[in-house]
């Protein structure tokens, strides 16, 4: 598989697969804006109701190429030139991560703003940047933390220390451990159950929850009502309740396209 970012439709899941053969998926500077697109370009269409993040070849991600970053140094740490790897948490579409072996560097906090991750027993992850003397970023300082809790984000971090894709689910950074050969088997699995039902609703709920970790529980209960009346006003409610009734799959349409201004609105 050629380097860049390749793309896949099964269904309505989008898939994204990062490959740099020769680098372990280490991200080029053009991958990196390739990844950013078509994460873009995804949630912008209302027929994608899940993403799929991998890596091609068993490898999740490396994180930046080397070579670019010492030609670059400032790249590294640039918020603008990295947007791609904290893009998935912003973005209302449903966002897994499959990864297989390292998910380290960039490659870490690309996983980390994965709304769910799965990933084989082999898979390890890393935030190197205390090893190679850059403050972690991309929301590792805040994100990790209301992942795991304070003790353990820290000593990942501190450390820079590889970690087990067993202790990661230990500690809830992994959603799940996928037994099969390859992570991506899962997290399909996965993108399929939430691709069936409502699309608005997980978008509302994504926004909902994105809301609270960021403002706070009190501020997360403020919309809630409004959210909810906001997507009430949509046909979902009445097929969910009548497929119901009719003891039948529910058949949801897809995602109004300007529900995310709707919902911008709301959480603003």
């Amino acid at each position: 598989m050629a380097s860049g970012i390749h793309v896949s439709d099964k269904d309505a899941i989008r898939i994204l697969t990062v490959s740099n053969p020769s680098k372990r998926n280490a991200f080029t500077g053009r991958m990196t804006a390739s990844l950013l697109a078509e994460l873009d370009r995804a949630d912008a269409d209302p027929a994608v109701r899940a993403i799929v993040v991998t890596g091609a070849d068993g490898y999740f991600s490396s994180g930046h190429d080397l070579q670019e970053v010492l030609a670059e140094p400032a790249s590294a740490g640039d918020p603008v030139a990295n947007a791609a790897f904290s893009r998935p948490s912003e973005i209302l579409t449903p966002v897994i991560g499959a990864i297989d072996g390292p998910a380290y560097a960039a490659g870490f906090i690309l996983a980390l703003n994965c709304d769910l991750r799965v990933a084989t027993p082999g898979a390890r992850f890393c935030g190197v940047g205390a090893a190679i003397g850059l403050v972690p970023v991309g929301g590792q300082l805040s994100r990790l933390l209301d992942l795991v809790g304070y003790p353990i984000a820290y000593r990942w971090l501190a450390t820079a220390a590889p970690f087990t894709a067993q202790e990661a689910e230990r500690h809830g950074f992994v959603t799940t451990l996928h037994d099969g050969e390859h992570a991506l088997d899962g997290a399909l699995e996965l993108a399929e159950q939430i691709a069936k039902v409502s699309p608005a609703v997980v978008a509302a709920l994504k926004g909902g929850l994105s809301h609270t970790l960021h403002h706070g529980s009190d501020a997360g209960r403020a919309v809630e009502s409004q959210l909810a009346a906001l997507v009430r006003a949509l046909p979902d409610g009445d097929e969910g309740v009548r497929s119901f009734l009719e003891r039948r799959p529910a058949v949801y349409p897809d995602r109004p396209t300007n529900l995310p201004l709707q919902i911008e609105k709301v959480l603003a």
